[in-house]
């Protein structure tokens, strides 16, 4: 299919869905210029302004169905967070506790709003699309390591998508992962959540518990560490016993078993408590399009207009 063919069908296919719904629509827009994938919405009262961002495409290369599937999907998904999520919460979560807790939310909100297209009717084939754009991800990077925490809001968005009965091509992983107790117990919640703000009630809450976790191993690791000291204080081996200026002095090795910046049971976490759950694979599947389009895009007249449609890179189309 050339890529002319595909912008049309697109913006076509967005078109007829962007209208469907029971919400009020001011105008959508569609980009074919971006550096990577995204959309940009405000809302006021029911009524919608989004804009969808596509990475540059070459009318004129041959595009595969599966790829133009996928653009399909992923735009739809894109225009479920217009629907459905509200942004506000999200924003100050992210705002007060860092980017990581935003991440948790995106990948708890993103099978919830997925749910709700699917279930609003507005998209009648979405489910198939989410089900094979979820796959392709997947089939294209693999999956994360089960015990790798910074990619837990990954793993949270493709084990909710399971939730939502997506047949994935991937086993599921949460039990081999030392936070499944706490995992299973988010993504439980987040499957019956009504709202954004309900998921960012169980974000904050499941960071509480990740910084809890790791907070009491490692006081579990120090006291540990004390005990195998303090042994080898008690039994010095025949070195030590000869040379014992080398010694640690009482207290000298001790280490503090509160840790900064770690709340503790009945509060919430300070910022900065999961630095080392920062990072991690993105949520959004902003580079898979940006990767599936890279052998597609043209460096030269990326924003010239199309000679068959006589229109610009993008498309509007405005409702009252």
């Amino acid at each position: 299919m050339l890529g002319l063919h595909v912008k049309r069908g697109v913006e076509t296919t967005l078109e007829r869905v962007f209208k469907s719904s029971d919400n009020k629509f001011g105008k959508l827009e569609v980009h074919w210029n971006g550096t990577t994938a995204g959309i940009n919405f405000s809302k006021q009262g029911n009524q919608i302004d989004a804009v969808i961002v596509l990475p540059n495409l070459d009318e004129n290369s041959n595009v595969d169905n599966g790829t133009f599937s996928n653009l399909i999907g992923y735009s739809i998904h894109e225009l479920g967070h217009a629907w459905f999520t509200d942004n506000g919460p999200w924003d100050r979560a992210r705002a007060k506790y860092g980017e990581f807790v935003g991440n948790l939310i995106n990948g708890l909100e993103d099978p919830r709003i997925e749910k709700q297209v699917i279930a609003s009717g507005y998209a009648p084939n979405s489910r198939v699309l989410f089900e094979n754009l979820t796959n392709a991800i997947l089939n294209k990077h693999g999956y994360v390591e089960p015990d790798d925490k910074k990619n837990i809001p990954f793993m949270l968005a493709i084990e909710g998508r399971r939730l939502n009965g997506y047949a994935i091509g991937f086993e599921s992983i949460v039990d081999a992962s030392p936070y499944s107790k706490h995992l299973k117990w988010a993504l439980n919640r987040a499957n019956t959540a009504k709202d954004t703000a309900s998921i960012v009630r169980i974000a904050i809450e499941l960071y509480r518990r990740l910084v809890e976790q790791d907070k009491q191993e490692k006081q579990s690791e120090q006291k540990q560490d004390k005990q195998s000291e303090q042994d080898n204080q008690d039994s010095p081996s025949e070195v030590d016993s000869i040379e014992d200026e080398g010694e640690p002095q009482p207290g000298e090795n001790e280490v503090s078993e509160g840790a900064p910046n770690v709340p503790g049971d009945d509060e919430s976490p300070e910022p900065g408590a999961g630095k080392s759950f920062e990072g991690g694979r993105d949520v959004e599947p902003n580079q898979f399009v940006k990767d599936i389009l890279k052998s597609h895009s043209s460096t030269a007249d990326s924003f010239r207009s199309r000679p068959s449609a006589n229109k610009p890179t993008y498309s509007t189309f405005n409702w009252c």
